[in-house]
Formats: C-alpha cells, structure tokens, sequence
C-alpha cells in the first residue's frame, strides 16, 4: 500500500535491502514442513492454554476463578484470539479490550484509559511490576498466553492506583510435550516479523521442561521517515523439585531501536483541522528513541495437600531508553500558514524495580460447608531517574508544516546530560481475603489490605503509613448458567501536592461500586455478562483559595470529588466449536462533582461515551473447515480535547477488519489480515493546537505463514 507523500531515497534503499532478507527467513521457517501435504482432519477449534489454564479463567485474582466467579466485570484475551487479529503488541491487543482507550505518545509512552481514569495497575502472573511508567518501551506480546483486565478498582490485591482497570500480563510456560510454534509475517510499510516458540520436557521423565521465545521484527508507519527494529528473546525453565512442588525461573529481553515521531501533526490556532496527509512526518530524519529491557523472574509453589497452596514469585526489571528528536511545535495560523517551529530535546531515562508477592490459599470447612481463604502481601521497590541534555546549537527553525523536508536540518550534538536525582518509591503491603459459601447458590467475598507506601525524590519525601484497603462483593446463582453480583472496591492514590503547612495532600481514594448479570452458556463456552458500575474520586487536590499562588509556588488542599457510571455488556468464547465471538460495548460518563476550575464539566472528555468492539471467527463447513474467515468492528462515539481557549474534536467513527485463513494442513495455516477495510480517517488521540495530534492508522495488510508442532 502507498504512503501519501514520498519517503526519503535514503531511507528507501534501507529498507529494500532489509527487505532481500526475508524470502531467506521465509525458506528457513517453512523448511520443517513436510513436502508431501499429509491428510488432513477436521477437527473443531478448542483452545488450550500453555500454561493448563481455561481459556475463560483470570489468575490476576491468585485463586484461579471464571470470569462468573469474580464479582467484578473481567476481559480475558487469549493466545488464539491474538494471533487472530495479529494482535502483536499490548497497545494492540488494548485497542481491542471492551471499554479501553488508548492514548498514545502520553509521557512518552502510551497511556491506556478505563471507565475514564489512567490504567496504571500492571502485573505479571499477578505480581504487581512496573509499567506505563515515564519512556516505558513497547510490550511485545510474543512472551505471553493472555492477557487479564480486571476493571473498577483492585486496591486489595495490587496497592496504590487509580480506580480503572488492572491489567494482568500472563507468560507462557513450559510444556509437558513439545510443542513447537513458528510465524512469519509481511504486512503494508514494510513491515516484517519472525517468531518462534520451542519448549517442552528436558529430560526423560518430564521433570524438567523448558521453554524459549525469539521474535525479531522490522517495521515502517504510514507517516514517512519512522521506522522500528525490535529483537525480543524469553526464556523459562521449569523444576518439579517433588510431587508438589515446582520451580520456575526465567528471563525476558527486549532491545528497541526505533526513528520515532514526537510531533504528529497540530492544529489551526482556532482549533480545526488543517487536513494534512496521514503520512506526513513534522519531525527530523535523526529523531532517535532507543530502549533496552531485561527482566529477570522466578517463582516456587507448593501444594500442601488438601487443597492448600502456597506461592512466592520474584520479578527484578532493569530498563533504560534514551531519547533525541527535534518536531514541530506550534499552532497554525489560517491566514499566513505560519506558527510552527522545530522543537527538541535530548533525554535518558534509567528504571530499576523489584517486586515480590507470597501467598497461601486453601478450603477449609466451617458450619458444615466449605469455603476459601486467601493470606498473603507483597512488596514493590522501584527507582527511576532522568537525564537530561542540550541540543547544541539550539534548534529555532521555522517550519512550513505544508512542505517539510525532515532530512533539511544537520543533526545536533548534544552537551552533558544532567540529573536532579533518583526518585525511589517502595510499596509493600498485607492482604486477605475469604470467599465464603453462605447457602448452595450464595458466596460472599470479603477482603482487605493493609498497605505502606513512600516515596524520596529530589527535594522532597512523603510516607503513607499505613492505608487500610476494604474489598466486599456477593455472588448469586440464580441456576448453572446464570448468577447476579454486586461489589464493592477501593484503591487509594498518594498525592505530591503540599498544603500552607507544607505537608503531602491525603491520599485520593477511589470507590467502585458494580452490579450485574453473568452467565456461562454452551456449556460453559460462551461468558456473557452486563454489569453497572459507579466510580468516585475524592480528596483530588485543589488550590487553597486562601493562599494564592505566588508564581509556581501554590498551596493545596484536599476536596475535588470527580464521578464516573455507566454499563458495560460483554460476551466472549465459543457460541459453537467451529464459532467463535468477542463482543463488548461500553456506555461510560464523567464529570467533575467538586472542583475550583472545572466545576460540572466533563472529567475525561477524551474518552468516548460509547464503545462497541467486536470480534469473530467461522471455520466454514466446505473444505473439511480448513477454511475460515473472521471480521471485526471497532465503533466509537465522538470526543474531545480542551485546548486552552479552544475545544478539539473528533466525530464517531467505525473501523472494520476482516481475515481470512486457510489450513495447508494439520501443521501450516496461512492467513491474510485487512485492517481498516474502508480507510476511514481519523484521530486516535487529540492533545492541543501545537502539535501530538495522531491519525489513526490507514487501510493495512498483514500476511502470516504460522507452523506448528
């Protein structure tokens, strides 16, 4: 597919290069595949999780529950439905989640929202880590077998956040049996990726298995000049130490390197849109964003008989990324065509965190009936510090955003980076819950958490000791498919803000309350659910109106109360053995309830009221059902962005794909993905007149050849 304006010759003869790589790859990959096309069978498409977990099971609660037995409303993205939609990165597989918003380029990185609040509650195999953080590098979901998003708040099990989601990032993990997956891709703008997966028993008798990941891919974008390489290697190992007692250990490394585009597009200085290509690139040919990522993990788990279990998982991470770019910064005068000029920095950014959760869970028997008891806590240390450095000489170029040429301007050095200091955050908490059997179709679920929290950054300390944390919700089976629920959830935010007697602002707290209907049709294959949800944040900070501020230098107290309701309906799983559905749609509102500024305005206008997303596969009957075809719909209301004086905004919209996939034989598939089948234009995220405004992506093409053992 062409790109709406020319790329660079430079860049072009790069990438054709780069391009001469891949009939090599494709032959390697291809080359287990017998030559002599074996018999194929029809058999129905069941999906089994690596890791022996039912597809329409959440772990980010430690006990292993449905998503009918959580009584808060839960996505479950599964290895199958990803590699459906070529679901490659979790900004990917996020922009398919029920009721998410994706906000790229937020604090150099991409910022997903739920229920109109920041996600910013992330784990790994339900062990709290550090992510969506400032510069965080992309996530590659070659590493993982599902992804978890529990929405409303999740204060029990996780600590400090917003009321908004937790999203849990499940890896994959050795198999019994070998097991051998491999993919090649090729898609619009030169995109290219290789994947394999390997793993299973390493000795005789299976008590050692392990499991490796490599992915290596390079990428172009529908504006010009960007472009990404990525290289991604995962490793576990897995121990049965004795009949109930397994060890795993692994590691996971991710290097990036990556011409990145930091200035989008902007606006007329009254707010409207100048219509520029999609393609168009307002940055310089040099930008550089770089990023190395290491994680390092191991977990032991012991089953005690019974029942009982007892689990500690380790996970150590350390990152750094550096940053140079020069883009156009400045809104656009409709007269003259004018405002805009080069803007650029130079940054480092380096991250360590390291995190460990223990736990014990079993039955026990009261009153005749048995229910569940969960004991556990975990700790988190992180620390993060930013470099930063002069372009030298200093950019104060004009440009004409109408005709830019990003190979126009030399690239600057760049003087001695300086730092204010390491920012250190350590969180640690105590948790517990009881899932307890009140009557054979009543269980109620009761919990709470004691937390410690503090954080020291250059010229400033603060301490939360300690923060109680309450959790309550009640389960009905009305019959075997259906149930209602209600919960009750909390999770606390600390504030920096100081009050006149220079003291932190009290914690924000944030409480969800959620009702609704669940159920598990087709014999458990089909989840279904509508829930209602009620949010509010209190105690956001607010200028003292008693102490104005002096310059930079205000005072704060506490007394901002922001809302957020609606209802969510979902439905997810197999309606047949050769059908399979992920549907969502989400009504959502906000508002601020108490505020100095924004007094009954909109709290998050940038998250549509109404979201529908939806995604489905038919193995067709013809052709003993080697044949299948799949679509889906992304279908959002309009939004908008406060930019100063003027409002942004952007209508509804729907996006359509479609893929379809043909099964060689009972190891090779080959399957073409159309994304965006129409071109619809748009925007996926409005920020201000001046620049960061993003189009959505164009229509776009991805071939795939998958093999697997």
């Amino acid at each position: 597919m062409r790109k709406e304006s020319k790329t660079g010759a430079g860049q072009a003869r790069r990438k054709a290069a780069r391009a001469l790589q891949w009939p090599l790859w494709l032959a390697v990959a291809a080359a287990p595949v017998q030559a002599q096309e074996q018999a194929a069978q029809s058999l129905p498409a069941v999906t089994v999780s690596g890791d022996g977990i039912a597809p329409d099971t959440a772990t980010l609660g430690k006990l292993p529950l449905s998503v009918r037995e959580i009584p808060q409303s839960v996505t479950v993205i599964g290895l199958e439905r990803m590699q459906e939609q070529n679901l490659q990165s979790l900004d990917e597989v996020m922009q398919h989640a029920t009721g998410i918003t994706v906000q790229p380029y937020q604090l150099l990185t991409t910022a997903y929202y739920s229920r109109g609040f920041k996600v910013d509650s992330f784990e790994q195999d339900g062990v709290p880590v550090l992510m969506g953080n400032m510069a965080a590098s992309p996530r590659d979901m070659a590493v993982y077998e599902r992804v978890e998003i529990l929405r409303g708040a999740n204060g029990l099990l996780h600590g400090a956040g917003n009321p908004a989601a937790t999203v849990n990032l499940v890896r994959k993990r050795p198999q019994r049996e070998f097991a051998f997956n491999g993919t090649v891709s090729a898609g619009s703008w030169e995109r290219y990726r290789v994947e394999a997966d390997l793993g299973g028993p390493l000795n005789a008798s299976g008590s050692v298995r392990g499991r490796i990941v490599g992915a290596v891919e390079d990428r172009g974008y529908f504006y010009d000049v960007a472009d990404q390489q990525s290289a991604l290697f995962y490793g576990i190992g897995e121990v049965d130490l004795g009949p109930r007692t397994v060890l795993s250990a692994g590691l996971q490394y991710q290097r990036i390197r990556s011409t990145t585009n930091m200035a989008g597009v902007p606006r007329y200085s009254d707010g409207g849109d100048i219509g520029l290509p999609r393609s168009t690139y307002l940055d310089a040919a040099w930008d550089r964003f770089n990023w190395d990522t290491t994680r390092v993990f191991a977990d032991l788990e012991h089953g005690f008989g019974e029942g009982w279990t007892a689990k500690i998982s380790a996970n150590y991470l350390t990152a750094d990324s550096n940053l140079k770019y020069a883009g156009a910064y400045g809104a656009i005068d409709r007269e003259t065509g004018l405002g805009s000029r080069l803007m650029g920095g130079a940054y480092k950014f380096d991250n360590t965190q390291a995190s460990v959760d223990a736990y014990v869970s079993g039955p026990v028997q009261w009153f005749g009936r048995r229910h569940e008891l969960l004991l556990g806590g975990n700790a988190q240390r992180t620390t993060s510090e930013q470099y930063t450095g002069m372009l030298t000489p200093a950019l104060n170029v004009p440009v004409n955003v109408f005709d830019w040429d990003p190979h126009s301007v030399p690239e600057p050095g760049v003087g001695p980076y300086t730092s204010p200091g390491e920012t250190r955050l350590k969180q640690q908490g105590i948790y517990a819950m009881g899932r307890f059997s009140l009557a054979d179709p009543v269980t109620l679920v009761l919990g709470g958490r004691m937390s410690w929290w503090n954080q020291s950054a250059p010229g400033a300390r603060q301490r939360i000791d300690p923060e109680f944390t309450p959790y309550g919700g009640l389960i009905v089976d009305l019959d075997k498919d259906w149930s209602l629920y209600g919960s009750y959830a909390q999770v606390f935010q600390p504030q920096s803000q100081l009050t006149r007697d220079g003291k932190p602002l009290d914690p924000v707290t944030g409480t969800n309350y959620e009702a609704g209907v669940k159920g598990a049709l087709a014999d458990g294959a089909l989840n279904v659910s509508l829930a209602v949800f009620h949010i509010q944040q209190k105690n956001r900070a607010q200028q003292d109106p008693d102490w104005p501020c002096v310059g930079n230098n205000c005072y704060y107290v506490s007394g901002g109360e922001v809302r957020s309701r609606g209802f969510e309906a979902e439905a997810s799983g197999q309606v047949t053995p050769y059908w399979t559905v992920a549907a969502g749609y989400t009504f959502n509102t906000s508002k601020y309830l108490s505020d100095s500024v924004s007094n009954g305005q909109p709290f998050a206008s940038f998250t549509p009221k109404h979201i529908f997303r939806l995604w489905t596969n038919y193995a067709l009957p013809a052709m003993e059902r080697r044949l299948s075809v799949g679509g889906g719909v992304q279908m959002q209301s309009g939004y908008s962005t406060v930019s100063g004086p003027v409002t942004l905004r952007q209508g509804g919209y729907t996006l359509v794909d479609l893929r379809m996939a043909y099964r060689l034989d009972k190891h090779l598939t080959a399957s073409l993905n159309l994304n965006n089948v129409f071109d619809r234009r748009y925007y996926q995220s409005l920020s201000g007149t001046s620049w960061n405004n993003r189009y959505g992506e164009p229509r776009n093409v991805m071939l795939t050849l998958r093999a697997q053992y």
